[in-house]
């Protein structure tokens, strides 16, 4: 068994794990149509070139936020922004343990908040403050739902089997060394 240490990623490090993963696959249906425009646009029309900035200047961007709102405001993109710890029996289960978040980070959220308040909401804002954020219950994923493990230069990502495209990331920095050098030699 292994388990990690405390940690928490970022939502802009799942965006460019989710990134790495999705150009591969679909990236072409993105850059077929650019590069056949531009190559039309050199060869016989430029008005082709227009055609094909337009899909570099509009379309795409667009296609990037409709990936924001499918992949990144989905519940299997809160297992990359919660804090927690991961318990991995290979073969067996990955167990996600979520924790509060460290009382720094609840402090630099709050100084945030109050810096973005006007003085008259002075009053809501200490009333949120007594609201606590649940911290979701542990998460059990069985290893038949992993259908690879994929090592990046900074994270160890588990991808799984879903509608969408779900996976866990846990930083190389989060691992026990002993259990680092372990999977590095083999």
């Amino acid at each position: 068994m292994k388990k990690t240490l405390p940690f928490v990623t970022t939502s802009g490090d799942y965006l460019g794990v989710l990134m790495s993963l999705w150009l591969p696959r679909y990236g072409w249906t993105i850059l077929v149509p650019l590069v056949v425009c531009a190559a039309i646009g050199v060869l016989s029309d430029v008005r082709f070139l227009l055609i094909a900035l337009m899909l570099l200047f509009i379309v795409v961007p667009m296609l990037m936020s409709f990936l924001y709102t499918y992949y990144m405001l989905t519940p299997e993109a809160r297992r990359a922004v919660t804090r927690k710890e991961v318990e991995i029996i290979d073969g067996q289960s990955i167990r996600l343990r979520y924790l509060p978040p460290e009382e720094k980070e609840a402090d630099e959220q709050r100084d945030r908040s109050r810096r973005m308040l006007l003085p008259i909401a002075r009053e809501e804002e200490r009333r949120e403050e007594a609201l606590v954020v649940p911290v979701p219950d542990p998460e059990t994923i069985s290893w038949e739902d992993v259908l690879a493990v994929k090592y990046t230069s900074r994270f160890r990502v588990y991808i799984l089997k879903a509608e969408r495209l779900a996976f866990v990331l846990i930083p190389h920095s989060a691992m026990p060394r002993v259990e680092i050098q372990a999977d590095n030699k083999v």
